[in-house]
């Protein structure tokens, strides 16, 4: 172990003796700051204060955060036992481990090793690789889900990153994959959940906001915010132009494909034909009976789950002795990291008890009074501020859930336009770039063990700051040009 690495190994160890202590205290003093609550919304605001201490430092494994979360919950009566682990069946943890099988089978069988091999031979160096793999998770994210575009791209992140000396490398590789699949999402109305939230409250204040008017505003703050992930992460991790790529282990190999690797494309090709074909057919026939079929019936999960159970029973070859086996064993899909789902499901628990307690709405009228925005743009970045700070907290989906129908609420209060309030709150949720319970890309980076929680915090950081400036400042140039003030 270099000294380097001692010295961050010791200053992790420090942060959570402090943290073990610490997050009690801060459960204490939340819970007392919230004295004047319901009894759920000050045990809910103690055990929020207790579980951000906890992810931030890491005492305890991320993932038993997330059960601490769920029993807390029960023993300080804010939810019934089926409330508190429901989140555990949601659909979406399901699209996870469909996820998970897929990038676990490209691992088994190198079929990451050998694209990044080709993506290497095609990149002039460091830079240039992690525009390429975070610009074709920023672009796929527009179609797909931000997870799905994410397990296609980690894996050849991972495969460069393993042949390079420089950890630098690898953390910001899996960082440009995660982030650029959550800030492609904002791009099209069907690229992540909180944009139909967002469109759904836009449609409450009387305002249908179509296809095109969407791309319209969101692919232009989208693609200045790649821009600035690639800034802010070459300054961040020293990618340099001109540095090359260590070339000899990823090097062009003329190496035949094997079985399993056909396999694996097999069943990620489906993955992304059944990941797209909804949209695509919702945008050509939108009111046709087949559009509302697919919408039905081939959902993310299902398809995620389809494929990757597939890889049980399509061909592969053992590497090692050439025996017929499926291409993802049990054994192999035992070893995948499957803490990422409990930690990803405490984080959807706390984000629907704010909502069902009105912790939520109290928040919101907090902020109201402590800032007097009364203002069309000062509603919107208020709005667009706190969507990001609760999404750092929460799912996105939940973020979005909480606060576009509040902005609308604000907005109608103070006798603004509340579109740009809500288009900010919307695009706002999916800026949870700080933790890795604040959205499945995150999480998902994180499982990789590139990045560590701190470094994502310090990246995450930086990159909220950019998302905030852009979303607002891209809202006050396009939506007059769109008639949405």
């Amino acid at each position: 172990m270099s000294e380097a690495a001692g010295q961050s190994g010791e200053r992790r160890g420090r942060a959570a003796r402090i943290g073990l202590w610490l997050g009690p205290i801060a459960a204490a003093l939340a819970a007392l700051a919230a004295s004047g609550t319901t009894g759920d919304q000050q045990a809910l605001s103690a055990l929020m204060a207790l579980c951000a201490v906890y992810w931030i430092t890491e005492p305890v494994p991320p993932a038993v955060t997330a059960l601490l979360a769920m029993v807390g919950s029960v023993l300080l009566g804010i939810a019934e036992p089926a409330r508190a682990f429901g989140p555990l069946g949601r659909p979406l943890l399901l699209l996870f481990v469909g996820a998970f099988f897929i990038a676990e089978a490209m691992k088994v069988h190198g079929l990451g090793d050998r694209v990044a091999r080709a993506l290497a031979a095609l990149a002039r160096g460091r830079l240039s690789l992690m525009c390429a793999l975070s610009g074709a998770a920023w672009l796929m994210s527009m179609w797909m889900s931000n997870t799905a575009a994410a397990a296609i791209c980690l894996p050849i992140a991972l495969a460069v990153a393993a042949s390079s000396s420089d950890r630098r490398l690898g953390t910001a590789l899996v960082l440009a994959v995660a982030y650029g699949a959550s800030v492609g999402g904002i791009a099209t109305p069907v690229g992540t959940p909180p944009n139909l939230i967002g469109m759904a409250a836009m449609a409450e204040a009387g305002r249908e906001v179509g296809f095109l008017t969407w791309m319209g505003l969101g692919l232009p703050i989208a693609a200045a915010m790649l821009a600035g992930l690639w800034l802010l992460l070459a300054l961040l991790f020293s990618v340099r132009p001109g540095q090359e790529l260590d070339r000899a282990p990823v090097a062009e190999e003329r190496v035949p494909w094997s079985r399993g690797e056909v396999s694996v494309v097999i069943a990620l090709g489906l993955a992304i034909a059944g990941w797209l074909v909804p949209g695509l057919f919702a945008l050509a026939a939108p009111r046709s009976g087949a559009a509302a079929w697919l919408d039905d019936h081939l959902t993310e999960e299902v398809v995620a789950l389809s494929a990757g159970c597939l890889l049980f029973v399509l061909p592969a070859r053992d590497r090692t002795s050439g025996a017929g086996r499926p291409a993802l064993t049990w054994r192999e899909a035992a070893g995948i990291d499957w803490g990422v789902i409990l930690l990803f499901a405490g984080g959807l628990l706390i984000g629907d008890l704010a909502r069902d307690t009105g912790l939520a709405d109290r928040w919101g009228a907090a902020l109201l009074s402590a800032t007097g925005a009364e203002s069309t743009w000062a509603l919107t970045a208020l709005c667009t501020a706190s969507a990001i700070l609760l999404s750092e907290a929460t799912s996105n989906t939940a973020a979005a859930t909480l606060i576009a129908p509040l902005a609308l609420s604000l907005a109608e209060g103070a006798g603004c336009s509340p579109l740009p309030p809500v288009l900010g709150a919307t695009l706002g949720a999916s800026y949870g770039f700080m933790l890795p319970i604040s959205t499945p890309p995150n999480a998902m980076a994180y499982s990789t063990g590139a990045v560590t929680v701190p470094g994502m915090i310090r990246a995450g950081v930086l990159f909220d700051v950019i998302g905030f400036v852009l979303i607002v400042a891209g809202l006050r140039l396009l939506a007059p040009l769109f008639g949405l003030v």
